[in-house]
């Protein structure tokens, strides 16, 4: 599956900076989140042939 959007989160940044971290990443990617976690027909299709 072709999953590429990451979110690290550093433990020594504040909490601040976490918050700004998320919101661009969030900005960035919101599309990639809803169209990404959901595999479409051809994906589903070689996965099944795979290992079905």
């Amino acid at each position: 599956m072709n999953m590429k959007s990451v979110m690290i989160f550093d433990p020594n940044d504040t909490d601040e900076q976490t918050v700004t971290k998320w919101a661009d990443w969030l900005r960035d990617n919101h599309s990639a989140v809803g169209d990404k976690a959901v595999p479409g027909v051809q994906e589903t299709q070689e996965y099944l042939r795979r290992y079905a």
